[in-house]
């Protein structure tokens, strides 16, 4: 399971105000190599899952979609939003993480 914080789901609707045809908002929730610890989050507007992708519908019209690839990485992960001027931004929390980067947008890869 992958989760939304109401104020992530927020912010995710006003960083992209267009709707799905079908209604509501959709986001892929991926890692790719990079960062500081070695696999970073990635976050991006779609229309719908790709094929294989699992899928998270979540409150306030947010569906969340995860490559079946790296869902044993992201099982459990929470995304908040903080607003700060200083280090806001999107949160990861991931149960699975190794270790993380000290801004959080990376961690090592607990099944390497």
């Amino acid at each position: 399971m992958i989760t939304f914080t109401p104020e992530a789901v927020e912010q995710w609707q006003r960083e992209h105000p267009e709707p799905l045809p079908a209604g509501g908002h959709a986001v892929r929730v991926s890692l790719v190599p990079g960062g500081c610890a070695g696999l970073k989050y990635v976050l991006e507007a779609v229309a719908g899952p790709c094929e294989g992708d699992h899928a998270f519908p979540q409150s306030g019209a947010l569906a969340v979609f995860c490559p079946a690839g790296d869902l044993p990485r992201l099982d459990g992960l929470r995304v908040d939003y903080v607003d700060a001027m200083v280090g806001g931004g999107y949160r990861f929390e991931n149960p699975n993480a190794g270790r993380s980067c000290g801004c959080g947008a990376s961690f090592a890869d607990p099944l390497a």
